[in-house]
């Protein structure tokens, strides 16, 4: 019996992973203020770390980015010397890179291996891929007088081999500076004052092979400096000054070890965690006796100003040059890192590799090409225009210093074929309600059966977290004024009822016609509000803090949903996003006692040739939307990187003929709603059994229940409702009795 039922679960389990199947859609056309954009749908990128190694086996580098605020790889291929984004790439890589990541080939093979933190220092994997394999790794295990080490392992003053222990928001340098094949490790002196540690690799003059990570601690002062605090040095051995008898020190510190100043010697470009500038100490003396005296901003013009701007030494204009890349080294979001979708500074090397030269080019490298608005994008779709198709909105956060705004991009395309174009950047002037984490969505928040514009968002006046709408004034399409703009209580028993990074989703949860909400709180849990006011006085009760039994959790936080009908199955599935970037789907979850069964196994992987559960960018934010015209909708993802990625449907039909429209109950009992249902989006018309229009242009969202409380002041007798799109319309009869 016990096997009948595994087999029973394993069976719906497989059920439910085949209805709800995507793959990352690279294919609609966007174009923005000034150019078409050659890969909009990456995601956005604010924190990157550059790394080049040969993805695919060409023979060509392609660029791995490891993006710190998302804990997400990017990889794009270098096809024709143009970066493709081929997101195929990014699950071979270790599951565990943790902090940073620095590809470096460490035993000669020709091969990229990836060093990364770890809580307890640097863990090392091993590139083992074979011709005609994927990307395989194997771990680095170190070994010493007393057992074996995951972490990298270093001599320090005794014949004890100690882990080499870094901050966990430090960058190493790891590179061959002494030119004897083997690389060594620059690293700032761990939970101390900002001394830098020089470990020499031994493997070549021990062993005569590059393959030996082999390190002893020459030093942990070289240069004789310390970085005391941002800008602030002490040379020749000084001591920083104290304050209240302690000494300063600063958090975490990036090292790119480089000869800048041409002298055949390396020099220091080194940033910290609470500093916007990036400074060069040039080296006076050698490797081994190296003379640390001053320091200066680098570049000396057009300087990266953002938070904790770390340094990267790589080829990215496929020149043969290795280029500087300077981008924010941070994990959150901060007031001084307020322009993140300007954060990937690019200065080209117009010198040598020995010798490099770099000029300022752009402070949006590749973020230029994508859709991009700086951090936690998050979209909304509606039909802006009235042409029948859908349109973009996309909101972003900014900072406690500068209001957010909602871009407009309209589909300019169709309902099956869309093409965006960026038209507005500051939709209804929102800029100036000083506001700022900003998080929009479209829903009929006064059951008038006209989608408003409904968002949370915090005020730069008093700091409180609201939610906000602005009615629908319009019979058809979008009619919003700022000066409509009202506060929603959701909680009578607080003033500031709703946390920062909290996420709130407006739908009729219970079906009763009435604008309910799921509130994503910061713990992980889904709090279900129920409304039970009426029109635009809502009056929301807490049904429960663990919807779907979704409670507080240490695994998850700050949940955002969306719903939609997602397998054509008639009924609303949810689905969930969190600060992973991984999506669950609940199916049918109004009739779902819990959410055990979501499916996490998503997105199809054209190398594995298997569904994966994937990040989409850090902390997400979902959208469900039929975008392509086709019999199941699409999934729009926005993130913390500050774009958009599209999940498509890959089981689907384009659809065809006229809407599969649904109605129930019919007959309805006189002064009671009906429920209506279309595979699309169509606007509803009311008519009498005589011809004579009794209401228009009431909006039929696709792909979910939609309760038409209008039928309720109709009296006794035979209608006929009018479903209009695309200039076309087909019409049903219903009694009301």
């Amino acid at each position: 019996m016990r096997a009948f039922f595994f087999c029973l679960l394993l069976l719906l389990s497989l059920s439910l992973q085949a209805q709800f199947t995507y793959t990352l859609d690279q294919s609609i056309p966007v174009e923005g203020k000034q150019a078409t954009l050659s890969m909009p749908w990456v995601g956005g990128i604010n924190a990157a770390q550059y790394n080049t190694m040969d993805l695919d086996n060409d023979g060509v580098e392609d660029l791995v980015l490891f993006e710190r605020m998302a804990g997400k790889l990017f990889t794009f291929l270098n096809k024709n010397n143009q970066y493709q984004y081929a997101p195929e790439y990014e699950s071979f890589f270790p599951s565990d890179v943790t902090n940073w990541l620095l590809l470096r080939d460490f035993n000669c093979d020709g091969k990229k291996d990836v060093f990364t933190g770890n809580v307890l220092g640097i863990k090392v994997y091993t590139n083992v891929t074979q011709p005609g394999q994927t990307l395989t790794w194997k771990q680095y295990i170190f070994y010493d007088s007393g057992g074996k080490s995951e972490v990298l392992l270093t001599k320090g003053y005794s014949t004890t081999k100690i882990n080499l222990q870094l901050q966990f928001d430090d960058l190493p340098n790891i590179a061959d500076v002494d030119g004897d094949g083997d690389l060594d490790i620059f690293n700032v002196r761990f939970a101390n004052n900002g001394t830098i540690e020089f470990h020499q690799n031994y493997g070549m003059e021990r062993y005569s092979r590059c393959d030996s990570l082999d390190f002893e601690r020459i030093t942990n002062t070289w240069g004789n400096f310390t970085e005391c605090s941002c800008g602030v040095y002490a040379y020749n051995g000084t001591a920083c000054r104290t304050t209240n008898g302690k000494v300063e020190h600063a958090g975490g510190k990036s090292l790119l070890m480089l000869d800048v100043t041409h002298d055949g010697q390396l020099d220091i470009l080194l940033s910290e965690a609470t500093c916007s500038q990036l400074f060069m100490l040039p080296n006076q003396g050698t490797l081994l006796s190296p003379v640390i005296e001053s320091e200066v901003n680098f570049p000396s013009s057009n300087a990266a100003n953002f938070l904790y701007p770390a340094a990267y030494y790589e080829d990215v204009d496929f020149d043969g040059l290795k280029d500087l890349i300077s981008t924010p080294n941070i994990f959150t979001k901060t007031i001084l890192s307020t322009n993140l979708s300007n954060s990937n500074w690019y200065y080209k090397n117009t010198g040598t590799n020995a010798e490099p030269t770099f000029s300022f080019v752009q402070s949006n490298f590749l973020q230029d090409q994508m859709i991009d608005v700086g951090d936690d994008a998050v979209p909304a779709f509606a039909d802006f225009d009235v042409d029948g198709d859908f349109d973009l909105f996309i909101s972003q956060n900014t900072s406690a210093n500068i209001a957010a705004t909602v871009q407009v991009y309209e589909n300019i395309g169709s309902s099956t074929s869309p093409h965006f174009k960026l038209i507005e950047d500051n939709y209804l002037g929102l800029a100036s309600e000083f506001l700022y984490n900003m998080k929009i969505q479209f829903a009929d928040f006064n059951s008038d059966g006209k989608p408003d514009l409904v968002f949370t968002a915090t005020s730069l006046q008093d700091g409180y977290t609201r939610l906000y709408y602005i009615p629908n004034q319009s019979s058809s399409g979008l009619k919003f004024s700022a000066l409509d703009l009202q506060v929603v209580n959701v909680d009578p028993t607080t003033i500031s009822e709703l946390a920062y990074t909290e996420n709130i989703t407006v739908l009729d949860v219970d079906l009763d016609g009435k604008m309910d909400l799921l509130q994503g709180k910061s713990n992980g849990a889904l709090y279900y509000w129920k409304n039970s006011g009426s029109g635009n006085s809502p009056n929301f009760s807490l049904q429960t803090d663990a919807y779907l039994t979704i409670g507080s959790s240490v695994l998850r936080q700050n949940l955002a949903c969306a719903v939609g009908d997602l397998d054509s199955d008639g009924a609303s599935d949810l689905v969930i996003g969190d600060q992973t970037g991984e999506i669950r789907i609940v199916s049918n979850f109004r009739q779902a006692s819990n959410a055990d069964n979501a499916v996490g196994n998503l997105v199809w992987n054209t190398l594995s040739q298997t569904y994966e559960a994937k990040n989409l960018g850090g902390r997400i934010w979902p959208a469900v939307v039929n975008i392509f015209g086709t019999t199941r909708p699409a999934i729009i993802a926005g993130n913390v990187t500050g774009g958009l990625v599209v999940l498509r449907h890959d089981n689907t039909n384009e659809l065809s003929g006229p809407p599969v429209i649904g109605i129930y109950p019919n007959p309805v009992v006189v002064g009671n709603t009906i429920n209506v249902s279309s595979d699309r989006s169509v606007y509803l018309q009311i008519f009498s059994s005589t011809g004579q229009i009794i209401r228009d242009n009431i909006v039929i969202r696709p792909n979910e229940v939609n309760i038409v409380d209008e039928v309720t002041q109709l009296a006794r007798g035979l209608y006929i409702l009018r479903f209009v799109w695309n200039n076309q319309s087909v019409s049903k009869k219903i009694v009301v009795y």
